[in-house]
């Protein structure tokens, strides 16, 4: 049994949209969690600092973390979308398997031609032609105004994720420079030719410890206070990318849905 293009189209783009969006997810609560108590050494106890995203360097030398709202918004932004993409796929997927001749039907309903009053003219024998009107089912409409709700919210969260990675990149400069204690033109090389990526490999390799772990350095014979390093620019520019990725599906996802029912 063979199913309509148009079944196969959407299953493709939900399917796309839930590995996606999961994978993003991924990607950023791991690097979220991984940097969550660390940052949070140096804030003040008004503020909850434990975002990666939007980091604060001060003069005395400390760096904290963002408002975690950003990563809170950013998170739940891609699980809603991996869990409407979820649904998409079953519901699709269950039309593709379970209803297979339901488009061809639908199809060849559509191309039966229909005369209206405004193409059969008045009666004194002229004819006018007026384009016909585009009928969409209200299932179909609440379907296209949720896809356009999610992709609304994807582009935003995507903004948000993209802006606090290049804002915390800005701003971790100022610890680069005073690991290094650079002078003269080396202060314009990390400043204009460094880039995010070995930014936060810096990030990575050099940012001190948010509690007391010198004994336990010591005992342990490790050179990094965390258990183990991550590549948090890498992580970053996945979960960036597939997001902005996401959004892109979920726009093409409410197009397709609306003009093709």
């Amino acid at each position: 049994m063979k199913s309509d293009g148009g079944t196969l189209v959407r299953l493709t783009l939900s399917g796309g949209a839930l590995v996606a969006s999961t994978a993003a997810a991924c990607c950023f609560v791991t690097v979220w969690w991984y940097w969550y108590y660390e940052l949070d050494a140096d804030c003040v106890q008004a503020r909850d600092c434990k975002c990666l995203l939007f980091g604060t360097s001060f003069a005395g030398g400390g760096f904290v973390g963002g408002d975690r709202f950003a990563c809170l918004y950013v998170t739940y932004s891609l699980v809603a979308s991996a869990g409407l993409g979820a649904c998409a796929c079953v519901y699709h997927g269950c039309r593709a398997l379970l209803c297979p001749s339901r488009g061809l039907r639908r199809r060849h309903r559509h191309h039966r031609p229909v005369r209206t009053a405004a193409e059969t003219g008045p009666e004194d024998g002229t004819r006018s032609v007026n384009s016909p009107q585009i009928q969409i089912s209200s299932l179909t409409a609440c379907f296209a105004i949720i896809l356009a709700v999610m992709a609304l919210n994807m582009f935003i969260a995507s903004i948000v994720l993209s802006n606090g990675y290049i804002s915390t990149c800005l701003e971790y400069v100022h610890r680069v420079k005073s690991f290094l204690m650079v002078s003269g033109n080396m202060v314009e090389l990390i400043t204009n030719r460094m880039s995010c990526g070995t930014i936060y490999d810096f990030m990575d390799y050099l940012q001190p410890p948010s509690r007391q772990v010198t004994y336990e350095l010591i005992h342990r014979r490790k050179t990094n206070p965390r258990d183990s390093v991550i590549n948090t620019s890498v992580l970053l520019i996945i979960s960036i990318v597939l997001s902005w990725l996401n959004t892109l599906i979920w726009v093409i996802f409410t197009c397709y849905t609306y003009y093709f029912k």
